[in-house]
């Protein structure tokens, strides 16, 4: 099952989630560009320490996929008709997108977005994010 994660996963693999950490190990996993985003603005103020290789092992492990014009345009409808946040609906609008089956998130508000064929799965949470 192709699954996608956004950023939030990778502070529930650093807590030790264990959905996160068997995704992680076992799963074709594809994570959008803005993530490495979101990341470098955590490691720039410090956060994620214990993590020091953490986009370089990304990189290495997950398939990225870009922000395009018609998941611009997708993500778009999806604040439209949720109120989500606009960086989390580009996240999520591309990786439905790219195809993948299921998200693994910490991030309530992806809850708000339904499509057949995708299911949304909740991490537990943490005092890093």
């Amino acid at each position: 099952m192709l699954t996608g994660i956004d950023t939030s996963f990778f502070y529930a693999l650093a807590a030790g989630d264990p959905l996160a950490a068997e995704a992680w190990e076992r799963r074709e996993l594809l994570t959008s560009a803005l993530c490495f985003y979101e990341l470098r603005e955590k490691l720039l103020k410090g956060d994620m320490r214990a993590w020091p290789t953490l986009l370089e092992d990304i990189a290495k492990a997950v398939e990225t996929v870009p922000v395009t014009a018609s998941v611009a345009q997708k993500a778009g409808q999806i604040v439209h008709g949720t109120g989500m946040p606009a960086f989390d609906a580009i996240i999520l609008s591309s990786l439905v997108e790219a195809g993948c089956e299921e998200i693994l998130t910490m991030d309530q508000h992806f809850k708000l977005f339904s499509k057949k064929g995708l299911k949304i799965t909740l991490l537990s949470s943490s005092s890093d994010k």
